[in-house]
């Protein structure tokens, strides 16, 4: 997705607490580029108001009181496809990280993150591209991990061409990136992302990232190329 006609990325902000939303809503709306255009302290509001406003990212906390993000995040895909859900939450469990992305989240970001870092996943997002916190990543890797070798190649059904742009795909490149580096078309790039998702049984450019991290396609190192840097990292 390109940003639309040069305007902001229209964000909407859910999280139950009060504190939270003014904190967030305050630092975006000086940033260059970012409008925040509804905020929501549930679900269900959130959900009446993606009715009426127009929202490129929705920023969704996971707990909220009476149906949770998870099942908003699940909702919002299903309603609105180009509206891109960036999870922020202070959690990260079995129990909320990969139900999140299988829901259809773009991202998965922990509160403690630098509100630098947090713009640059909003524009990520909107761009299309997999955000990941590098403590979700390592979690999610040790998931990965775990899950037993498929019995044949997950791959099998995918053209040599397919398998290329799955892993340019898988490491965060645009369409129009992708079709750039194969010297494609953008609308030739779009059909082998649309074939490749079909033959996977996968929802979207997120699970397709997940699914070539966990059948090692690509290198966790090359999904957080596209992570916000762990400030916390040792050089």
């Amino acid at each position: 997705m390109s940003q639309r006609d040069n305007r902001p990325i229209h964000v909407m902000i859910v999280d139950d607490h009060g504190m939270v939303r003014f904190g967030l809503k305050g630092y975006l709306q000086s940033t260059q580029g970012i409008a925040v255009v509804a905020e929501a302290a549930n679900a269900e509001d959130a959900l009446k108001l993606l009715e009426t406003v127009n929202v490129d990212i929705v920023l969704m906390d996971l707990a909220l009181p009476k149906m949770s993000g998870i099942e908003a995040t699940r909702l919002i895909v299903q309603r609105y496809p180009d509206t891109f859900v960036l999870v922020l939450t202070s959690f990260l469990d079995d129990d909320h990280l990969l139900p999140a992305i299988k829901a259809g989240a773009k991202g998965y970001l922990l509160k403690d993150v630098d509100p630098s870092d947090l713009v640059h996943a909003i524009q990520a997002t909107f761009q299309g591209q997999m955000v990941l916190h590098p403590h979700a990543a390592s979690h999610l890797m040790e998931r990965v991990s775990e899950l037993a070798p498929p019995e044949r190649d997950p791959f099998s059904d995918l053209s040599e061409r397919e398998l290329d742009v799955l892993r340019l795909m898988a490491r965060g490149h645009t369409n129009h990136a992708i079709a750039d580096q194969l010297v494609v078309s953008e609308n030739t790039v779009r059909t082998h992302v649309g074939n490749i998702l079909s033959k996977l049984n996968l929802h979207d450019r997120t699970q397709a990232a997940l699914f070539a991290l966990q059948h090692h396609l690509v290198a966790l190192n090359e999904l957080q190329a596209f992570a916000p840097p762990d400030k916390n990292a040792q050089p």
